[in-house]
Parts: C-alpha cells; sequence; structure tokens
C-alpha cells in the first residue's frame, strides 16, 4: 500500500521554491559578519568572495537554459533545488578565503540555476492559467530573503554560530521538497522544437535585456550604497540610515503580493510605466531631498516601483512563442545578474572620483530608462 502526496496546485508549487532560494540567500547574508570572522577574512577578501559568487551565477545560466531545454523545468528545478539546499549547510564550513571563494561560487552556481528555474517554470504555471501569477511568486521570493534575514540575526543574537543556523534551515526545507516537488507543473522539453537561436538574439530579447539589467542593476545600487548615501550624504545617523533597505524591500515585497490584481486591471504597459515613473520619483526624492526622513519615503517608492517590472518583463517574455522558454529565460537573467554584479562597482569607483551623490545618478537614468522603454511590452 502507498500513500500518496497530498495535491496543490502548480502555482504553489513554484511558489515554494522561489521562497527558498530566497530564504538560502537572506540566511546567508545575514551571517556575513559571523563567516567573515569565521574564515579570517578583510573586506578585500570578501569582496572577492562575492565576486565570485557572481562569477558562479553568470556561468550557472547558459548551462540551466541548455538543460531545461533538453530535459524539462520541472527535471531542472527539481535537481538544482535540492544541489542548493544540500549546499547550503556547507556555507558554515568556511575556514579561509580559498574554502570561501569555493563555496560561494558554488552558491552562485546553484541560485543561479534555480534563478532560470523558477523564472520559466513561472512563464509555464502563468501560461497554463491565463491569468498573471509570477508577481506573488517574486513576492514570496522576496519574503523568503526578508525572513532568512529576520532568522538569521535572531540566530546571531542566541550565539548560534552558521553552521547551526543553516542546517536546521535546511532540514526543514528538506522535508518540504518532495512534497512540493510532485506538484510541479509536467513541461515537455522544447529542445528539438524548431525555433530561434540565441546565436544571434532577436531584437526584442535584446531589449527585455536592458530592461531586466537596469532593474536589477537599480536594486542592487540601493542595496550596496542607499545606506551610506544617507549616512555619509544626507547626515542621517546609523540606525536610521540601516532602514534604507529595509523600507525598500518591504515596499516591493507588499507591492508584489497585489501586483498580479493591478495587471489584470490595469495591463502590463501601463503598469509598468507608471510604476518605474515612481522608481523615478522615488530616486530624485532619495538623491536631492535634504531630510533623512524624505529619502527613506523616495527609497520605499523605489520599491514600489521596482516591485512589478521584472515579473512583468519575465512574463512578456514567456508569451513570445518563437524561442524556448527555458534558453530565453537564461539569456534574460545573465544580462541581469550581469547589470547587478558590474553596476554598483562602478557606481562605487564613480562616487570615488565624483562623489556619491552625483554617481548615484546612475540609478536616474536606469530609472528612466525602465520609464520610456515600457511601451514594448504588450499584454
Amino acid at each position: 500500500m502507498t500513500m500518496k502526496m497530498p495535491a496543490i496546485g502548480p502555482r504553489w508549487a513554484c511558489s515554494f521554491f522561489f521562497a527558498v532560494v530566497g530564504l538560502v540567500y537572506g540566511s546567508v547574508m545575514s551571517r556575513m559578519p559571523a563567516l567573515k570572522a569565521q574564515a579570517f577574512l578583510n573586506d578585500a577578501d570578501v569582496g572577492m568572495v562575492l565576486l565570485c559568487m557572481g562569477l558562479g551565477g553568470l556561468c550557472s545560466f547558459p548551462l540551466a537554459g541548455w538543460a531545461i531545454a533538453r530535459t524539462s523545468c520541472r527535471t531542472v528545478l527539481m535537481l538544482a533545488s535540492a544541489f542548493l539546499i544540500a549546499l547550503f549547510p556547507c556555507m558554515g564550513l568556511v575556514s579561509g578565503l580559498f574554502s570561501a571563494a569555493l563555496l560561494f561560487a558554488l552558491l552562485g552556481f546553484a541560485i543561479g540555476v534555480n534563478d532560470v528555474g523558477i523564472n520559466a517554470g513561472s512563464i509555464l504555471v502563468e501560461s497554463s492559467m491565463r491569468r498573471p501569477v509570477i508577481s506573488s511568486m517574486h513576492a514570496l521570493y522576496s519574503s523568503g530573503g526578508l525572513l532568512g534575514a529576520l532568522f538569521g540575526s535572531c540566530m546571531a543574537a542566541a550565539g548560534v554560530p552558521p553552521l547551526g543556523n543553516f542546517l536546521g534551515v535546511a532540514l526543514v526545507l528538506l522535508c518540504l521538497l518532495p512534497f512540493f516537488a510532485c506538484n510541479l507543473l509536467h513541461d515537455i522539453p522544447r529542445g528539438r522544437e524548431k525555433g530561434g537561436s540565441l546565436r544571434r538574439p532577436p531584437l526584442w530579447v535584446l531589449v527585455f535585456g536592458l530592461l531586466l539589467l537596469c532593474s536589477y542593476s537599480s536594486e542592487g545600487s540601493v542595496g550596496e550604497w542607499g545606506v551610506l548615501l544617507l549616512h555619509e550624504v544626507k547626515g542621517a545617523t546609523e540606525q536610521t540610515a540601516a532602514l534604507a533597505y529595509a523600507a525598500f524591500s518591504i515596499a516591493m515585497v507588499g507591492m508584489r503580493f497585489f501586483g498580479d490584481r493591478l495587471r489584470e486591471h490595469f495591463g502590463d504597459s501601463l503598469l509598468m510605466r507608471v510604476c518605474s515613473g515612481c522608481a523615478l520619483g522615488g530616486m530624485l526624492t532619495a538623491l536631492l531631498s535634504p531630510w533623512p526622513a524624505l529619502c527613506l519615503a523616495g527609497y520605499a517608492f523605489m520599491g514600489l516601483g521596482l516591485s512589478v517590472t521584472v515579473p512583468v518583463l519575465f512574463s512578456a517574455a514567456g508569451r513570445r512563442r518563437d524561442l524556448p522558454t527555458g534558453t530565453v529565460t537564461a539569456f534574460l537573467s545573465m544580462l541581469a545578474a550581469s547589470g547587478q554584479l558590474f553596476i554598483p562597482p562602478l557606481i562605487g569607483m564613480l562616487g570615488a572620483a565624483v562623489g556619491l551623490q552625483t554617481a548615484m545618478g546612475v540609478v536616474v537614468l536606469l530609472c528612466a530608462v525602465l520609464f520610456f522603454g515600457a511601451g514594448v511590452v504588450r499584454k
């Protein structure tokens, strides 16, 4: 006699994998001070380790797209998530620069494959349901990151080492994995279908990739430089400045939970234009206002504005049928991640030359590109 797993919808099954990636990432990032001390790293070493993580992610995207096209999104996502969960506790074993660089490169690779898998999976789910659902899935990714960071903070306050923190979370995820994996949408490999090739990407792929690059880069720049702008340029206290990314993230999560309903009501193009305009206004407020409280409000409006751009762009890409979903998702993810990897450091180098406030004007330009490029999205 066999026991059958309870059935849930493919939407919630796919949403679980979004939450897993966010939870792992948020947990590891929240314990970076402890990992830095445990591995005897200095600031330059941490920068190199994070660069290895980003490069690992970039290397994963072509492989993920190829694997999805030749097996299935479901297969790749199940294997990639199992690898990510197994790797998660190992992050607590860092003991030097070499081991940290290796483990973070593997983490970046695992997260990258999962990113392609969850985005491709969400496109398939939305296509099968014939209504917007991708935004709420991205909300669970963001919620997972916040939950991981909050739990990591509690574990740090309780004196629990990173290994114990990561192992406990990984065991819970491992127990839940089979239940959600068996409810993923069954998809058919498209590797042998007739269609275009990304050796010469169509113009629409490059345009969508540019817009995703702008969105990811804006988000990464606020995360890496928003606190310093508030503290060093605006004169906010360290405690107040620490709220910058929190205001941005909470606004983004909240908006993403309502994003699907707004997409149904207003359509993708109008919603993206309004929201990117909101992000543009929020960044201008954060840059030009002399008052820290108003700057925080600007960051919150940026979170609201950028919340729907990524879900809308991936959804619009998924509606195109001239290329396999996995291949397109991998290519777009690679362009987006490359922006998030390289633009924030470039802002830092520019800031050293002309000042951080002027350098953050780059983010204004990125938001402006999103605003004027919103017209390419059609519902």
